[in-house]
């Protein structure tokens, strides 16, 4: 189910509570730092690049993909949803536009992603090398990151574009409460008895 301890030891640096499940492509794992309780699901793609730094319970999930040859500093409480691509780098124009080309016949351009602390991309979305995404900002489903988001943004559509603002004030008090150990869940599941007797 998850990626053996022996694996685990590849990468630059494993915080408490990680994890890494078994399907997830991990590539230069040397070059990736994971902190307490990220979760890379499986049949996602990490490229360890010029150095990938994920945060405290950053979730990236099923189908999404890392990678480009660059670099990204993703924050504490991002949200990385299904099917979503940071590109940190690209193939440029004026050469040849495939990996499996020889060196000399390639040009390719590292960048740099930054995903700020509590940044969220939706489903499907695509960031572009050399972009900040700000912290508490969403962008949307399907949309195409070509330009900084502002902190507490909420952008939309290709090109993405501003659509909103997400109110900082909710999540500020959430951090509060859990610092002074008040934080209650939303719900509490209560799971009958047959079903945990079934375990």
């Amino acid at each position: 189910m998850y990626k053996s301890a022996e694996f685990m030891q590849r990468f630059k640096s494993v915080g408490q509570k990680v994890q890494v499940f078994e399907h997830a492509l991990v590539l230069k794992p040397e070059m990736i730092s994971l902190a307490d309780g990220a979760r890379i699901d499986d049949y996602s793609r990490l490229e360890g690049g010029k150095g990938l730094n994920i945060g405290k319970c950053v979730h990236i999930c099923t189908f999404s993909s890392i990678y480009g040859g660059g670099s990204a500093e993703i924050g504490d409480y991002v949200g990385i949803t299904q099917g979503v691509r940071l590109i940190t780098g690209t193939e440029q124009i004026d050469s040849v536009m495939t990996a499996a080309a020889p060196p000399h016949l390639r040009n390719p351009r590292a960048g740099h992603i930054v995903m700020e602390p509590h940044s969220f991309v939706g489903a499907n979305a695509v960031i572009l090398p050399d972009i900040v995404i700000g912290e508490g900002a969403v962008v949307s489903a399907g949309a195409v990151v070509t330009k900084n988001v502002p902190p507490w943004t909420i952008v939309f559509g290709v090109p993405a574009r501003k659509i909103g603002i997400r109110p900082k004030q909710p999540i500020e008090e959430l951090l509060a409460q859990a610092e002074l150990g008040q934080f209650q869940p939303v719900f509490q599941m209560e799971i009958p008895n047959q079903i945990l007797e079934m375990r």
